[in-house]
């Protein structure tokens, strides 16, 4: 295993996006899930390519749900500014604690 710049690892990218994110304590399971899938991905890149294309194949996917459940991701971040559609036209109780959650965010 090669020595390889922090920068090119997807652990510090997957931790500088959790940090921007201001999640509490609630949220640990996913935040301890979603580092131990880019774990597991960077150590895959050491490995041959079939090892490396089984960690993105497999691996990548659960990872990008995971930052998805947490609010990580642009479609993620949109679905919170919009709020799911609603047939009357009011905003049920999940839109209504994400918008109050959004805000608090700035």
């Amino acid at each position: 295993m090669g020595l390889r710049d922090a920068s090119e690892l997807l652990r510090s990218r997957v931790d500088t996006t959790i940090e921007a994110l201001q999640l509490d304590d609630r949220d640990a399971a996913a935040v301890k899930l979603a580092r131990q899938y880019a774990d597991l991905i960077d150590a895959a890149h050491d490995g041959d390519r079939a090892d490396r294309a089984y960690a993105l194949r497999w691996i990548g996917p659960l990872l990008l749900d995971t930052l998805t459940e947490l609010g990580a991701t642009p479609a993620a971040r949109a679905r919170v500014k919009k709020g799911p559609a609603v047939p009357d036209g009011k905003p049920n109780q999940l839109s209504q604690l994400r918008a109050a959650r959004a805000s608090r965010r700035g």
